[in-house]
């Protein structure tokens, strides 16, 4: 029991909170990105919430939603998307057993052991830098052949997340000192977790997305790492689950092939035979593994000859089969789109499904897609039938890329397959979204999908996607008031989102309301109270920075405070999970906080919403009169153009705009606490 009073700890639960924002999986942070920042305006009182449920003992673990993406093999690779309440427990458990297991395991880090290396409590990231232990993993590999440790065999195990048994994983646990309850309690989250979609529980299996999961597998993983003791003869390293032996003589690196499969078959876990292989190393570069961004004479920092990237491509891929997937997925995440690369993509895909995600993130870069190349990826649309996933991700690629004619044609295609009752959910997402931007869906069958649709993941995403016209705006709020009601979290969380957005809540009782949407609203001031109402304004900048002072918002705003209101709470939320949109949506609301300075000093001139430019002039009244708020918003508004989400290159150097960094984090917020006390020195609002 003491270890679960640890895990329902405050500190911990917002430590895994933090770590779960900073994430560096973006493939695992897209299904959520928009989500996270529904919890993050209220989420103080959301993990005091969930604090409380732990230590009551009513907490309740919900099912994962399923998405299944295809493998090179063809077979299907499922992937877990938790509820957030979920993935906060997960890891608030997996940072005590990461803390249990640091000081035996550091001393492995990048000499035998090369992944999932746990960072420390003070560190920003739940993990070390991955491509630190790929380098480490090969100046090993290059170490052990320089001393003579020629043979080499490679030890991968079969399904290794699926077939964790929870036995084994608790046995584990217990020797690390966790008590019964512990156990008990993680192993029947995670068969909640791991089930099947038709409620089949398992025994055995961790849910594979979650970045969690990595560092839990090390608790049996690590069972292995004996065999790990620098010996003369034979050397081993282990990155994750795959294991590498090298020794100088074949019968010793037999000797330790069958120590590793007898350890397997202690923990119940199984070796793939077909990819144990001995052999003499005759190149030890061929035997490295390879890195996300290999070194490639066509791609020089931010320069890329597009010409020799195709001849490379080109060449990786003889008769349309990879050789080579990590270079050629390097090489189409720096292409340009052009119709020649484009067909061959075609080809590729009908050998390689498993690169959709590569090819539809390649797609993306086109603001319109070609005749040509649109004809070809409806037909890839229509002739998918087995990976869902995989015509989800290309719905989602073109949706608002398509020549007309085809946007239609595929609308009407993909208005055939609407059944959410029984579609998956990303499937369900990807092809709701299409049809209500094409006017498809009727009113009645968007209430009817954000309600019925089985996974709580598509129904938040169908909410907060959901868009009416002025004469339907009783429907937008029927679907905010079903929403609210709903047993899970997360769409509720999404339905008070929607409804703080458009200014609309249900009237009558909240009584019955999800909890976690009434503490939203409650933190966003949209409740009737006794007391006076909470000023989201405040609330949202104070969440910025401690230090701001408290402006008679209401008063500077006057009726456009719910416009003003809704962009900085959204920008406060989006404020840890990515910088680019906080940056973008704090220069809107600095845009309409000009309007406001402008027009109560009439001394320093005029100013017109949306024209913040005309503001900026180092020479200005305003410049000279308010010097701390001219340097704030002209530094916003300048990294605002230096973002990949409002321009495709920075006006002043011609450049590529890109993603913004959290280093401009601790500047902004210097900057705004500042231009704020100007503010109130100058009596604004009083």
């Amino acid at each position: 029991m003491a270890t679960l009073i640890q895990l329902r700890n405050k500190d911990n639960l917002r430590r895994a909170w933090r770590w779960i924002q900073s994430n560096a999986d973006a493939s695992y942070k897209s299904y959520f990105r928009s989500l996270y920042q529904d919890y993050a305006v209220a989420e103080d009182a959301l993990l005091d919430d969930l604090a409380d449920r732990l230590r009551r003992g009513i907490y309740e673990p919900s099912s994962a939603t399923k998405i299944y993406f295809p493998k090179a093999s063809g077979i299907l690779r499922p992937y877990s998307l938790l509820n957030i309440d979920d993935q906060i427990v997960y890891q608030a458990a997996v940072n005590l057993i990461a803390e249990r297991m640091s000081p035996k395991m550091r001393q492995r880090y990048n000499k035998t052991v090369f992944g999932h290396l746990y960072a420390g409590k003070s560190s920003v990231w739940f993990y070390r830098k991955w491509s630190e232990g790929y380098k480490a993993f090969n100046d090993a590999t290059r170490e052990a052949f320089n001393e003579g440790l020629t043979y080499t065999a490679s030890f991968d195990l079969t399904a290794c997340y699926d077939s964790l048994d929870h036995g084994v994983l608790s046995h584990f646990l217990s020797k690390l000192g966790f008590d019964n309850d512990f156990c008990v309690a993680l192993t029947s989250w995670l068969a909640k977790w791991t089930a099947t979609e038709r409620g089949i529980f398992h025994n055995h299996g961790i849910p594979q997305g979650p970045m969690s999961s990595g560092l839990l597998s090390e608790v049996v993983l690590s069972y292995f790492d004996d065999l790990g003791r620098k010996q003369k003869n034979f050397r081993y390293l282990r990155y994750v689950d795959d294991i590498r032996l090298f020794a100088k003589d074949e019968l010793t690196l037999r000797q330790h092939l069958v120590a590793l499969d007898h350890r397997s078959k202690d923990i119940g876990l199984f070796p793939q035979s077909s990819k144990i292989s001995i052999h003499k190393i005759s190149d030890v570069e061929k035997e490295l593994k390879s890195i996300s961004n290999p070194s490639e004479p066509s791609i020089r920092r931010n320069a890329v000859n597009q010409k020799r990237l195709l001849k490379r491509i080109v060449e990786l891929t003889p008769r349309y089969k990879i050789e080579n997937a990590t270079r050629f997925k390097y090489l189409l995440a720096h292409a340009e789109p052009n119709a020649i690369l484009t067909a061959r993509l075609w080809k590729i895909l009908d050998k390689h499904p498993e690169i959709y995600k590569n090819v539809c993130n390649y797609l993306r870069r086109y603001n319109k897609l070609p005749r040509v190349a649109a004809k070809a990826v409806v037909v890839t649309i229509k002739g998918i039938n087995l990976y869902q996933s995989v015509r989800a991700e290309f719905i989602s690629a073109v949706d608002g890329r398509l020549p007309n004619l085809l946007d239609r044609e595929l609308a009407q295609f993909l208005k055939k397959l609407w059944h959410p009752k029984t579609m998956k959910a990303d499937e369900l997402v990807a092809i709701g979204c299409y049809l209500m931007r094409v006017g498809m869906l009727s009113s009645g069958q968007i209430r009817y999908a954000c309600k019925a649709a089985p996974s709580w993941w598509a129904r938040a995403k169908m909410v907060e996607a959901a868009a009416l016209p002025d004469p339907e705006r009783n429907v937008l709020d029927e679907i905010v008031g079903n929403g609210i009601l709903d047993k899970e979290s997360v769409p509720a969380l999404a339905a008070a989102w929607k409804g703080f957005s458009i200014g609309g809540l249900p009237s009558g009782t909240t009584r019955n309301w999800n909890r976690s949407a009434f503490l939203l609203l409650k933190e966003a001031g949209r409740l009737p109270r006794r007391s006076p109402k909470r000023c989201g304004i405040h609330h949202s900048l104070h969440r910025i920075n401690k230090n701001v002072p408290e402006l008679k918002w209401r008063r500077i705003f006057r009726q456009n405070y719910r416009y003003a209101e809704r962009q900085i709470v959204e920008a406060s939320a989006a404020m840890n999970i990515n910088i680019t949109n906080f940056v973008n949506l704090l220069d809107v609301f600095n845009d309409r906080l000009l309007v406001e300075v402008f027009r109560v000093d009439g001394g320093i001139g005029n100013y017109s919403l949306g024209r913040i430019g005309s503001a900026l002039s180092a020479s200005s009244r305003f410049a000279t009169k308010y010097p701390a708020t001219f340097a704030y918003v002209k530094e916003l508004h300048a990294k605002r153009g230096e973002s990949m989400a409002s321009h495709p290159v920075v006006r002043s150097s011609g450049q590529p705009t890109g993603k913004i960094s959290y280093k401009f984090l601790p500047k902004a917020k210097k900057l705004l606490i500042a231009a704020l006390k100007e503010l109130d020195r100058a009596g604004l609002g009083a």
